[in-house]
């Protein structure tokens, strides 16, 4: 796996660098231990709390890649579990690989010393590589985006990316936040591995609340789960990632997203 230079980390704190070296270790080596631990606690946080409340659509759209496939996976952002409910599916309605990713903002899982430990412990690791928010800092994120395609090179790799980038905390479920360049930067980098629009609605972060719906009126609260068609990209592939292409990209990602958004909006009736 590619590695950070001697001037990609030096940006990095103290902590920062621990927690990636943690991190990383734990990618390198990815365990049956690791799947075991997020099939366990993961698998049972969101089963308590939405398992009886999904509504899932689309789902051919992955099933019919084998575990070996890589594959990138594109979808909005409302909640903190978003990714926690699109993992709980892949492992309990497909047969993809068990080796998933999603990178995360640095803030507390990377610049945190309890960060590894909850990092750990809500996702078996699975929260890499980091991606800092600082712009001054952006050497380390630029090693991280090609970190990104370097893990999905290896076969049987899937990762989960946000086009906006962070939590869309608007009221509307159906607007966005804009598209991010470095989503479409590993679009485009990672040639041949499909990418996977999602669109998902109904999971809140009040884990409490979604307990109490998933048990007393889950119909009344579900969470939708819709997975769309690969995002084209042959074209924009061709002609290579430089940075108006990146942003081009990116937003037929999200484009691919909201469309799925105004379907889920038609079928509810909304």
């Amino acid at each position: 796996m590619l590695r950070p230079t001697p001037e990609q980390l030096a940006v990095l704190t103290r902590t920062e660098r621990l927690s990636f070296e943690l991190a990383d270790v734990a990618a390198r080596r990815f365990s049956p231990v690791a799947t075991a631990w997020r099939r366990a606690f993961m698998g049972a946080m969101i089963w308590s709390c939405g398992g009886r409340r999904l509504e899932i659509h689309g789902l051919e759209n992955i099933t019919k890649y084998d575990p070996d496939q890589s594959l990138l996976l594109v979808a909005n952002h409302r909640s903190f579990f978003d990714f926690y409910v699109i993992t709980a599916i892949l492992y309990w309605r497909t047969h993809l690989s068990k080796r998933i990713l999603f990178p995360v903002r640095s803030s507390f899982f990377y610049d945190h010393p309890l960060g590894p430990l909850v990092n750990t412990a809500m996702s078996g690791m699975a929260m890499f590589p980091p991606i800092l928010r600082d712009q001054e800092r952006g050497v380390f994120n630029r090693y991280s985006l090609a970190r990104c395609v370097d893990e999905l090179a290896r076969p049987g790799t899937i990762m989960g990316l946000h086009p906006e980038g962070t939590r869309n905390k608007g009221d509307d479920p159906y607007s966005f936040l804009p598209a991010q360049p470095g989503v479409g930067k590993v679009a485009l980098d990672a040639k041949n591995i499909p990418v996977i629009p999602i669109y998902i609605l109904g999971m809140t972060n009040a884990l409490g609340a979604e307990l109490v719906h998933n048990w007393g009126n889950p119909g009344g609260h579900p969470i939708d789960v819709y997975f769309g068609e690969p995002v084209p990209l042959e074209d924009l592939r061709a002609q290579g990632s430089r940075p108006a292409n990146t942003k081009r990209a990116a937003n037929r990602c999200l484009d691919a997203i909201r469309a799925l958004g105004d379907r889920q909006r038609a079928l509810r009736g909304r």
